[in-house]
Protein backbone atom coordinates (compact mmCIF):
# COMPACT_ATOMS: atom_id res chain seq x y z
CA UNK A 1 0.00 0.00 0.00
CA UNK A 2 3.26 2.26 0.66
CA UNK A 3 4.71 1.84 -2.58
CA UNK A 4 0.36 2.74 -4.52
CA UNK A 5 0.55 5.83 -2.49
CA UNK A 6 4.54 7.17 -3.42
CA UNK A 7 2.86 6.17 -7.11
CA UNK A 8 0.10 7.95 -6.59
CA UNK A 9 2.39 11.14 -4.74
CA UNK A 10 5.09 11.04 -7.79
CA UNK A 11 2.13 10.98 -10.65
CA UNK A 12 0.62 13.91 -9.13
CA UNK A 13 3.27 15.99 -8.54
CA UNK A 14 4.38 15.52 -12.01
CA UNK A 15 1.06 15.86 -13.18
CA UNK A 16 0.45 11.97 -14.31
CA UNK A 17 -2.02 10.84 -12.29
CA UNK A 18 -3.15 7.31 -12.97
CA UNK A 19 -5.78 6.64 -15.19
CA UNK A 20 -8.37 3.93 -14.66
CA UNK A 21 -9.04 2.39 -17.71
CA UNK A 22 -12.12 0.37 -15.93
CA UNK A 23 -15.24 1.08 -14.33
CA UNK A 24 -14.21 -1.59 -11.84
CA UNK A 25 -10.91 -0.17 -11.69
CA UNK A 26 -11.76 3.09 -10.97
CA UNK A 27 -14.85 2.04 -8.31
CA UNK A 28 -12.25 0.27 -6.19
CA UNK A 29 -9.68 3.29 -6.36
CA UNK A 30 -11.97 5.29 -4.76
CA UNK A 31 -13.58 2.61 -2.17
CA UNK A 32 -9.49 2.05 -1.38
CA UNK A 33 -9.54 6.24 -1.47
CA UNK A 34 -12.26 6.66 1.49
CA UNK A 35 -11.24 3.74 3.09
CA UNK A 36 -7.89 5.41 3.85
CA UNK A 37 -9.23 8.66 4.84
CA UNK A 38 -11.64 7.17 6.61
CA UNK A 39 -8.54 5.20 8.66
CA UNK A 40 -6.23 7.97 8.88
CA UNK A 41 -8.75 10.86 9.31
CA UNK A 42 -11.19 9.84 11.15
CA UNK A 43 -9.63 9.55 14.54
CA UNK A 44 -7.53 12.47 14.53
CA UNK A 45 -11.77 14.66 13.40
CA UNK A 46 -13.09 12.57 16.41
CA UNK A 47 -10.48 13.77 18.61
CA UNK A 48 -10.68 17.35 17.48
CA UNK A 49 -14.15 17.63 17.62
CA UNK A 50 -14.47 16.04 21.21
CA UNK A 51 -12.17 18.51 22.56
CA UNK A 52 -14.95 21.47 20.65
CA UNK A 53 -16.64 23.03 23.82
CA UNK A 54 -19.73 25.52 23.28
CA UNK A 55 -21.16 26.60 19.53
CA UNK A 56 -18.48 29.30 19.00
CA UNK A 57 -15.53 26.69 18.89
CA UNK A 58 -17.17 25.04 16.24
CA UNK A 59 -16.66 28.49 14.33
CA UNK A 60 -12.67 28.17 13.00
CA UNK A 61 -13.41 24.84 12.15
CA UNK A 62 -16.62 25.36 10.06
CA UNK A 63 -14.89 28.75 8.13
CA UNK A 64 -11.77 26.79 7.50
CA UNK A 65 -14.06 23.74 5.85
CA UNK A 66 -16.54 26.45 3.97
CA UNK A 67 -13.20 27.97 2.54
CA UNK A 68 -12.01 24.59 1.51
CA UNK A 69 -15.36 23.60 0.19
CA UNK A 70 -15.48 26.58 -1.81
CA UNK A 71 -11.72 26.03 -3.53
CA UNK A 72 -13.43 22.78 -4.33
CA UNK A 73 -16.79 24.29 -6.08
CA UNK A 74 -14.23 26.97 -7.89
CA UNK A 75 -12.18 23.63 -9.09
CA UNK A 76 -15.49 22.16 -10.03
CA UNK A 77 -16.45 24.99 -12.29
CA UNK A 78 -13.41 25.31 -14.25
CA UNK A 79 -12.93 21.93 -15.30
CA UNK A 80 -16.97 22.40 -16.03
CA UNK A 81 -15.90 25.27 -18.52
CA UNK A 82 -12.99 23.15 -19.98
CA UNK A 83 -14.60 19.38 -20.48
CA UNK A 84 -17.41 21.50 -21.65
CA UNK A 85 -15.36 23.60 -24.34
CA UNK A 86 -13.63 20.24 -24.92
CA UNK A 87 -17.15 18.74 -26.15
CA UNK A 88 -17.14 16.13 -23.53
CA UNK A 89 -21.13 16.91 -22.76
CA UNK A 90 -21.34 14.02 -20.78
CA UNK A 91 -18.61 14.95 -18.12
CA UNK A 92 -20.00 18.76 -18.30
CA UNK A 93 -22.94 17.62 -17.06
CA UNK A 94 -21.79 15.24 -14.34
CA UNK A 95 -19.15 18.29 -13.28
CA UNK A 96 -21.90 21.00 -13.07
CA UNK A 97 -23.53 18.70 -11.25
CA UNK A 98 -20.99 18.37 -8.28
CA UNK A 99 -20.24 21.69 -8.94
CA UNK A 100 -23.59 22.63 -7.51
CA UNK A 101 -23.76 20.17 -4.69
CA UNK A 102 -20.11 21.79 -4.01
CA UNK A 103 -21.61 25.36 -3.73
CA UNK A 104 -25.18 24.22 -1.74
CA UNK A 105 -22.24 22.67 0.69
CA UNK A 106 -20.44 26.14 0.86
CA UNK A 107 -24.04 27.69 1.94
CA UNK A 108 -24.49 24.70 4.45
CA UNK A 109 -21.37 25.30 6.03
CA UNK A 110 -22.24 29.37 6.61
CA UNK A 111 -25.53 28.86 7.62
CA UNK A 112 -23.84 26.75 9.91
CA UNK A 113 -21.32 29.26 11.46
CA UNK A 114 -23.81 31.59 11.36
CA UNK A 115 -25.91 29.32 13.87
CA UNK A 116 -22.54 29.04 16.58
CA UNK A 117 -22.98 32.75 17.19
CA UNK A 118 -25.44 33.39 20.59
CA UNK A 119 -28.60 34.55 19.85
CA UNK A 120 -28.66 38.13 21.67
CA UNK A 121 -30.52 38.24 25.39
CA UNK A 122 -33.92 39.53 25.16
CA UNK A 123 -35.08 40.96 28.55
CA UNK A 124 -38.23 39.72 30.01
CA UNK A 125 -40.10 42.93 29.69
CA UNK A 126 -39.60 42.78 26.22
CA UNK A 127 -40.19 38.68 25.60
CA UNK A 128 -44.08 39.31 25.58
Amino acid sequence: MFLTQLTALAARVTGKAPVHGTAEDLAEALDVQIEQLRAERMPEHLADAAGLGAGAAYQSVLIDLRGDAYDAAVLLDALTTTAAALGDADLAEALREAGEAAHDLVARLAAAAHATVPAPAVPVADAA
